[in-house]
């Protein structure tokens, strides 16, 4: 294998993943504004909605758009573009009717899911804010599948760089609504402050508009081009019954394993409060708990997840064409680059929510809760690392046709954290939602690996080595935020804007203690090739 095709799953992975970053990282920046508008107890109204607008989301998305990208990379390999063609257009017709219903779905029984997820023990108030939130969120149940069809097709045409612009833009523009518009409801015009968290929520379905019509732009040229080129082909498309046959072959396994993989989310959304209700009666307290579960904390642990969808984007393309091209030496390397570069970059993002969790969650949301929420902050450092790993490997293995392993392996793992989250929160208070999730994304993790190397013969050997050395790196991380932490052992004795820039520069210090260590150990060496420094100093030159 050539060293430019070696880079290809990594330069794709990591393109996908600096435009998650740079979404994720304005998702991150606005929270604090928003809290601040909303104040913090609003906030658990945000979460409910978007809690069930996640779940249905994937529920009418069905694994399409994956599907819809596994199988334009594939036809492209065959140069088949009247078929590619006609996925497209299957594709965005199946996601419009399954959005519609969606949206409807959540309007005619907003009441009733209301109820289901606040429990009958809230106020009347509660429930009537969670079912307009529910009722808000609907419409985006119809416009982000729209979006999602044009990013499943792009994907597949292994057009990265735009995928991850539309990612930023979409971002962008919510936030810039978002705040605008709470900023014009709640400081100007005095309104209660549920205003804002009203058309935050409608933020979703305003930015992905944005953001379709930048696709409908690239389409001019991109979609415009193939549809020329597909004019002059002489054969036939494949008969489109057998293409959504194979469609369905894989977004059904697919849809199903990820709606079982949101068993942190389905148990949090139905069981945290009915959990918490065993050992506790104060409801403040149990929604401040499940707005920093499911939110503010979700957030932060979000940072290194950026990886997870970021691999998985550049995966299936990558891995697809190579397993149509029967090469299985490509493909085994491209499972261990991928493997080997999320584990470098998500070990110390996901330690630096552990070592500076109290300066971290001081800088976000203020002093007010910040004991408790840096606590919180520190379970979930779990989740940031299995939450970025399993996707990654569970993608894996939907490209390399084991569905039924991989869906299997998310209903025992989404069985498991029904079953033991209420058991866990009764013995453990609320850590017990964390370990629960914890513990099913691990076993994901460790048996679809194992199912990975029986099947194809991969050997883990350099990986299990490099993450050895990855580790010994997290001594030197761990030595700097131990002097920072006491340096600055109270952060809330500084301003906030003054303690984001010591953060910064603390975090800066620790993880190139970690790179520089992991550099004499040749771990970077080992994964992005021997000269990846020259590289990177040649383009800082450019």
């Amino acid at each position: 294998m050539t060293d430019r095709r070696k880079q290809s799953i990594i330069a794709g992975g990591l393109t996908s993943s600096a435009g998650i970053f740079l979404s994720k990282a304005l998702g991150i920046l606005y929270v604090s504004p928003f809290t601040a508008l909303v104040s913090e107890s609003n906030t658990a109204y945000y979460a409910y909605a978007y809690s069930i607008y996640d779940l249905l989301l994937r529920i009418s998305l069905a694994g399409l758009p994956f599907a819809m990208a596994a199988l334009v990379a594939k036809y492209l390999v065959k140069d088949d573009l009247k078929t590619v063609i006609l996925i497209r257009k299957l594709s965005m017709s199946i996601m419009a009717v399954f959005g519609f219903v969606s949206m409807m779905i959540v309007l005619v029984f907003s009441k009733g899911i209301a109820t289901l997820i606040v429990t009958e023990n809230m106020t009347a108030e509660t429930l009537l804010r969670t079912q307009n939130v529910l009722m808000i969120i609907s419409l985006a149940l119809f416009v982000v599948p729209l979006l999602s069809s044009f990013r499943g097709f792009y994907q597949g045409m292994k057009y990265l760089k735009e995928y991850a612009f539309s990612q930023v833009l979409e971002q962008f523009s919510r936030i810039l609504f978002l705040l605008g518009m709470g900023f014009l409801l709640v400081v100007i015009l005095k309104k209660d402050s549920m205003w804002a968290v009203y058309f935050a929520v409608l933020s979703t379905s305003v930015s992905a508009l944005i953001s379709i019509f930048q696709f409908l732009f690239l389409d001019k040229k991109v979609y415009k081009d193939l549809k020329l080129r597909a004019d002059l082909q002489e054969t036939e498309p494949v008969n489109h019954k057998e293409i959504l046959i194979e469609m369905f072959n894989f977004s059904i396994p697919f849809f199903l394993m990820s709606i079982f993989s949101m068993g942190f989310s389905i148990s949090n959304l139905f069981l945290f409060n009915r959990s918490m209700y065993l050992i506790s009666d104060n409801e403040p307290q149990i929604k401040l708990l499940y707005s920093m579960i499911m939110f503010t904390t979700n957030k932060l642990t979000s940072i290194p997840q950026v990886l997870a969808p970021g691999f998985s984007i550049a995966i299936i393309p990558y891995i697809t064409a190579s397993y149509e091209r029967n090469d299985m030496k490509e493909v085994r390397k491209y499972i261990t680059d991928a493997l080997n570069t999320v584990l470098y970059l998500a070990i110390p993002l996901s330690f630096l929510l552990y070592f500076l969790s109290e300066p971290i969650y001081y800088v976000m949301y203020g002093a007010k809760n910040v004991a408790l929420g840096s606590v919180v902050l520190k379970i979930a450092t779990l989740l940031a690392l299995t939450g970025t790993i399993s996707p990654v490997v569970t993608t894996m293995m939907m490209s390399l046709r084991m569905k039924r392993n991989a869906m299997t392996n998310w209903i025992v793992a989404f069985f498991i954290n029904m079953i033991s989250i209420m058991p866990l929160i009764y013995l453990f208070n609320f850590y017990g939602s964390v370990l629960a999730a914890a513990i099913s994304s691990s076993y994901v993790i460790f048996v679809s690996l194992f199912q990975v190397r029986k099947t194809l013969k991969v050997r883990y050997k350099k990986t299990v080595r490099l993450m050895f050395l990855m580790f010994l790196g997290m001594v030197a991380f761990y030595m700097v935020s131990v002097l920072f932490n006491w340096i600055f052992h109270d952060p809330t004795q500084y301003p906030r804007f003054l303690m984001l820039i010591i953060l910064g520069f603390g975090s800066v210090f620790a993880l190139s203690a970690y790179f520089a260590l992991t550099y004499y150990l040749q771990v970077p060496q080992a994964i992005f090739g021997e000269n990846f420094a020259d590289r990177i100093i040649g383009r800082f030159r450019r």
